[in-house]
């Protein structure tokens, strides 16, 4: 069972995905660092002194945890700090849900997507976004997990982890 549920190949899949989401999602923000700033300070969660030095490095943590996940080096703490992102998405989407402050996510959207669209469909879209995002930290802990044990790069043969032990039985 845990040989197919964390299969290589599935694992590299995950990986992708889920790697290419965060570098595509940090990409407008890295382009646009003021606009990514204005997304920020609509969620009303952090004082003004300190939205553009968010809007500066966060996007490029995103950036460095999707190529870790894309290329496998550093993939425990891409697959944790994905995790760490999209909780704190849901964390944050669903705080200002609760207190009906509509916004936009900017995950994928830039501040000026966000004008044209109604408070109704604005909290409609909140709601997407923290689905997504549960299925994305679903993924992300996934990886983590199949990264620790034998599933993470090791034999997945179910049997002990020591490789000494079939050579041993057939010499004696």
């Amino acid at each position: 069972m845990k040989e197919k549920l964390f299969h290589p190949k599935l694992q590299l899949l995950v990986r992708v995905v889920l790697g290419g989401i965060l570098v595509y999602a940090s990409w407008h923000k890295i382009a646009d660092p003021p606009d990514f700033a204005k997304i920020i300070y609509n969620y009303s969660l952090f004082p003004e002194a300190s939205l553009h030095t968010f809007a500066i490095f966060v996007p490029w943590i995103e950036l460095l945890a999707g190529l870790a996940l894309i290329t496998g080096i550093g993939l425990r703490g891409g697959a944790l700090m994905a995790a760490i992102f999209f909780s704190f998405f849901i964390v944050a989407l669903s705080y200002n849900i609760s207190r009906e402050c509509a916004t936009i996510c900017g995950c994928f959207d830039t501040h000026a997507n966000g004008e044209s669209l109604s408070v109704a469909e604005k909290f409609t879209k909140m709601k997407w976004e923290v689905a997504f995002d549960c299925s994305l930290v679903v993924a992300a802990l996934y990886v983590l997990v199949g990264t620790l044990g034998c599933c993470g790069g090791g034999s997945c043969d179910g049997g002990s982890g020591d490789a000494a032990a079939p050579a041993e039985e057939t010499a004696a």
